[in-house]
């Protein structure tokens, strides 16, 4: 039988999972090409006998929001944004990545890497690399790379069926999962700009502060219910 204690429960164990999607959000407010999360909810109400409805809540999942994020312009030649729905593709011993941050930078043999040292693919899934001394590097928008000294390959776009369906495993990489890999043929490479995260630093502070007080609301109106309760034994046992 549903009880103040069960939904009240079950709100908090919500407001908590949302907490943490949030605080996640704001952590990556300045990461390159983060985009934010948002809970699903499933919500159950019952209407008992004297008429007041009762509301159960479950934390089914979460979601990407996937609008871009605004680009921000560095000038230098190896940042890379995408406009588009399109991902990098990079190299990483687990094996093939996906990512939308775009500062990448050139190791020692010449290869062009992310931050984390996983380096670019090109189209033929070969990881993209600089020739020794070339330093006029150009970057068209359909992802040609080229140097003073010629062509070096195209820059490796691809999309999914269902860009929800990647997953997400930190440090800005996806996995396809279960999805297979498509061509983007429709998104454009920007050099010298990096694309910025797309969480809104205000809303979400602002959620933050109003899941907060939720889960206070919540944790005062559990704690009536048990000294109410409380009482209610004392006056049965006396």
């Amino acid at each position: 039988m549903e009880n103040i204690s069960y939904v009240g429960l079950s709100h908090q164990m919500a407001l908590r999972q949302q907490m943490e999607l949030v605080s996640n959000n704001i952590a990556n407010m300045t990461t390159p090409g983060f985009k934010a999360q948002e809970m699903l909810f499933f919500e159950y109400v019952a209407k008992p006998e004297d008429g007041e409805n009762l509301s159960q809540v479950l934390d089914q999942s979460s979601y990407r929001r996937l609008e871009q994020g605004s680009l921000k312009q560095t000038f230098n030649p190896l940042d890379l944004a995408i406009s588009g729905d399109g991902y990098f593709a990079v190299e990483t011993r687990e094996g093939v990545r996906y990512t939308r941050a775009g500062n990448f930078t050139m190791n020692q043999e010449g290869y062009v890497v992310n931050a984390r040292g996983h380096a670019l693919l090109s189209e033929g899934g070969v990881p993209v690399q600089i020739p020794p001394g070339d330093t006029k590097i150009t970057v068209t928008a359909n992802g040609m790379i080229s140097t003073e000294t010629g062509e070096i390959g195209r820059v490796k776009l691809v999309t999914f069926e269902n860009l929800q369906g990647m997953k997400e495993l930190g440090n800005g990489l996806y996995d396809m999962a279960e999805n297979n890999e498509l061509p983007d043929t429709e998104s454009e490479v920007i050099q010298g700009a990096i694309e910025s995260s797309n969480v809104t630093p205000i809303k979400e502070m602002s959620k933050m502060i109003e899941i907060l007080r939720t889960y206070q609301s919540v944790s005062r109106l559990m704690q009536s219910d048990h000294d109410r309760q409380r009482s209610a034994i004392r006056t049965l046992t006396n």
